[in-house]
């Protein structure tokens, strides 16, 4: 699934809320690659030398709507594991996927597939610290919001190899 996220070079995780009303907001915030290399020291080891990936003044904000969030799902980036079970699109950020343990899961857990009236999909947001599971009963919406980044906010370190 190509969207407009794919203009960034990765995407932070801001805030995720859902409203009373299904509606499932996520706030990105523009992850931006460094000019210059730098090792990355694990211990006593150095590899790289890579680009950091950072958010930074001018990084952009952004939000993704699930007008109708069924169930979600998500988890540290650090503990993702190969999902057998996982079809997908091709896409960079925001995929489409036919199937999932995620989706087997809810499927089999709750009464979803006998209940809700009319189709749904299933969507996969990757970003550089969680991944997020949706099920939802529309697309979602990206917009690109006209606000700056929380600077104060502690994230995770990232290292790009290109």
């Amino acid at each position: 699934m190509q969207t407009a996220l794919d203009s960034a070079h990765s995407w932070f995780l801001d805030s995720m809320a859902q409203g009373l009303n299904g509606v499932l907001v996520v706030r990105l915030v523009d992850g931006i690659r460094g000019i210059e290399r730098k090792f990355v020291e694990v211990g006593e080891t150095k590899l790289g030398p890579y680009f950091p990936v950072q958010v930074e003044a001018v990084s952009r904000c952004a939000e993704v709507q699930f007008p109708n969030a069924i169930a979600f799902f998500t988890y540290n980036e650090s503990y993702d594991a190969p999902d057998p079970e996982l079809k997908k699109d091709n896409g960079h950020f925001l995929f489409v996927a036919e199937a999932s343990s995620f989706r087997r899961f809810v499927e089999a857990r709750t009464s979803v597939a006998q209940l809700h009236q009319g189709p749904y999909q299933e969507f996969l947001l990757r970003c550089e610290d969680c991944i997020i599971h949706v099920l939802s009963s529309e697309a979602p919406v990206i917009d690109f919001l006209a606000e700056q980044p929380n600077l104060n906010v502690e994230r995770t370190n990232t290292w790009s190899a290109n």
